[in-house]
């Protein structure tokens, strides 16, 4: 079999120069006679289109926000395998992810979840030895979470002397190697909009551009070193899924300039579930395609095309009599502008085309406006006020949402789906914010992902369950739920509740083993681990840890009230000990006048303020794919079932802990 290569290509920050060095190695690799396969990390539409253009085959997203790690391997498993290379760039910066205590949705947690090497790109103008110190924190950043730091590309430099400069700094620090540096070059500069990149299609990228791109990473970056450091072990084949047995039906898809924004994995999904794809363009297209049950207008910009739209009156009149008629229209963010009475677009001080009070189709009756500022952009999650769309079973969904714009409705319509994840953490109140849900007519902001539906089709699925309920591991493997915090945070607690849901919710075997046991277990009584290490001379950490993997590897569900964030060797130890078993890392917090509270209320032992108090302030190494928790603002209950999400699925509690959908003012 040919050798398989995959890394995932990461930066300190975001505009370092991922999707130009991304596209860059794709051409190159392509050029060498290699099958390449792209990924993006995250929820964006549109770096995906410079990688399909770059690779010549569909790039693909990876999200373990949207997605679940299982999603995300999935995923992995049945396009990756089929490359020589795949590459994924990552989002943001490496350690960035939709929570500073939760890792889901970053690069660092889908590079963990894939178990692939991190090639970091950082943008080195105006720096030289420095770059030693922005690297060493990389690696050791990346190391305590169990990342593979395999090398470093610089971007943006001054010309040889420069590069040369760099990779002997890298070099004389022992850090991973300089693989190659990119010089500056203004005609490499990928052009921008409000939602960020303006996609490949519209940015006029052709092969010779592509072609000249790849001819200078060839020229300055290592690539067969590139490619030896990133050889790996090509993924197993994914299950195969039940042929689909539901009735042949055809939906219109809306496919242009103006929308554009659809994931891969969703469109193949509606044709898992028996739908025909049939592409059109609002556009350019007077009529909608012909025989279709059902229209599909994604995501885009409807703003930037508002006169060619509006002027396109036949194609206006069709989607409004398609809907007249009784057709299932489902509309997501710019389709769901479209669908209003009207589209206003104030002028801007560059000049763009565009401005006006725009005629759209006039399904919904709203005035849909688009403004000078950011309005929404986040994860969220939707539980579904009546059946979903487009056929689909579900009734939970997540997604990420991103517009500029606010639709104002002209009179009450019902909610598409109840929020929870708002601007700011909150959940959604704003009837525009929850969507528009009349008759077979369904539209909303946030851009669902249902990529995934067909994992319950698969051939090696298990039995689908009543709504609420986990799904219980098919096999009894013994799992680690690590609780790591400061004293007095609420972790023995916690670990109680968790067991007791382990065994009478799930009938899974449980123990609960904490250091304060490993304590009462030596000659003396002692508050600390540190205490009793110094004053009893015993590996009283080593036996501690081996503890735990035995149990885990007996078949016992382990949960481990532990605070190994005080020494970074005792995580080391732990981590070796549990080699090849799935853990789970549970940060758990609590405000600091709580945690004070809490400490001078105990009576098992002396109280020790300044103990937990050094221990809250220091233990802040993320651990691999941690969750966080946090025992100040959450009850044990609802900290249980935060952990217990993370383990079984969250779709399945969503659903059953979601609160009604809000009644219909109409």
């Amino acid at each position: 079999m040919t050798p398989f290569h995959a890394f995932c290509l990461a930066a300190p920050r975001s505009g370092e120069g991922k999707t130009t060095t991304a596209i860059a190695l794709m051409r190159a690799f392509t050029r060498r006679g290699l099958i390449v396969q792209a990924f993006k990390c995250g929820p964006d539409y549109i770096d995906p289109t410079f990688h399909s253009q770059a690779a010549g085959r569909p790039a693909r997203n990876l999200d373990t926000w949207m997605m679940g790690r299982g999603g995300v391997r999935a995923l992995w498993a049945r396009y990756a395998r089929q490359a020589d290379a795949a590459v994924c760039e990552g989002v943001m910066g490496l350690f960035d992810s939709r929570d500073p205590g939760d890792p889901a949705g970053g690069t660092a947690d889908c590079a963990l979840t894939l178990d692939i090497p991190v090639v970091l790109v950082f943008n080195a103008r105006g720096m030289a030895g420095s770059a030693a110190a922005l690297i060493a924190g990389f690696q050791l950043y990346a190391a305590r979470m169990g990342l593979n730091l395999a090398g470093v590309i610089a971007n943006n430099t001054g010309g040889p002397r420069h590069a040369d400069i760099l990779r002997r700094a890298l070099a004389h620090e022992g850090l991973p190697p300089l693989l190659g540096a990119l010089p500056r070059n203004g005609l490499w500069r990928l052009p921008e909009r409000q939602l960020g990149l303006v996609p490949s299609g519209e940015a006029g990228i052709t092969p010779p551009w592509l072609d000249d791109l790849a001819g200078a990473a060839e020229r300055h970056i290592d690539i067969s070193l590139l490619l030896r450091l990133t050889e790996t072990r090509r993924p197993e084949p994914p299950a195969p899924a039940v042929p689909s047995r539901a009735r042949p039906r055809r939906m219109a898809v809306a496919r242009d300039k103006a929308f554009c924004f659809y994931y891969e994995e969703n469109e193949r999904a509606l044709t898992a579930r028996g739908w025909e794809l049939a592409p059109f363009s609002p556009l350019a297209d007077t009529s909608l395609p012909p025989r279709i049950d059902a229209l599909y207008l994604g995501g885009g910009y409807p703003e930037v095309f508002a006169r060619e739209l509006s002027d396109n009156t036949p194609m206006r009149n069709a989607i409004r009599a398609f809907a007249e008629q009784g057709g299932e229209i489902y509309a997501e963010c710019g389709g769901y502008m479209y669908l209003c009475s009207r589209l206003e677009v104030p002028a801007r001080n560059d000049g763009a085309p565009g401005a006006g009070v725009w005629p759209m189709c006039g399904v919904i009756d709203a005035t849909a406006r688009m403004g000078g500022r950011l309005r929404s952009l986040g994860y969220r999650e939707v539980t579904m006020c009546g059946d979903a769309p487009l056929g689909l079973t579900r009734h939970s969904f997540r997604g990420h949402e991103f517009h500029w714009s606010h639709i104002e409705p002209h009179r009450a319509y019902a909610p598409l789906y109840t929020v929870r994840g708002g601007p700011h953490g909150q959940d959604q109140q704003d009837a525009p914010d929850q969507g528009v849900a009349e008759g077979k007519i369904r539209a909303g902001y946030i851009h669902l992902y249902w990529g995934d539906t067909d994992m319950e089709d698969r051939a090696d699925a298990p039995c689908p369950l009543p709504a609420g309920a986990a799904q219980r591991p098919a096999a009894a493997t013994g799992r680690v739920i690590l609780l790591n915090g400061p004293s007095s945070a609420g972790k023995t607690t916690l670990a109680r509740e968790l067991q007791r849901r382990l065994h009478h919710d799930h009938g899974l075997p449980s123990l609960v083993l904490s250091v304060d046991q490993a304590l009462r277990s030596a000659p003396g009584r002692y508050t600390s681990l540190r205490e009793g290490l110094a004053q009893t001379g015993l590996p009283l950490v080593d036996i501690f840890h081996a503890q735990v993997a035995e149990a885990a590897r007996a078949g016992a569900w382990t949960v481990v009230d532990h605070v190994i964030g005080e020494d970074p060797r005792w995580l080391d130890d732990l981590f070796r000990r549990l080699a090849g078993l799935p853990v789970l890392c549970v940060q758990v917090t609590c405000d600091l006048a709580e945690l004070r509270r809490r400490e001078a209320a105990r009576r098992d032992r002396p109280p020790d303020w300044p103990h937990a108090e050094s221990q809250a302030r220091r233990i802040h190494i993320p651990l691999p794919g941690q969750i966080t928790v946090d025992t100040s603002v959450n009850s044990p209950d609802a900290c249980a079932a935060r952990v217990l999400d993370a383990l079984f699925g969250e779709r399945a509690s969503l659903q059953a802990s979601s609160s009604p959908c809000p009644a219909s003012s109409v």
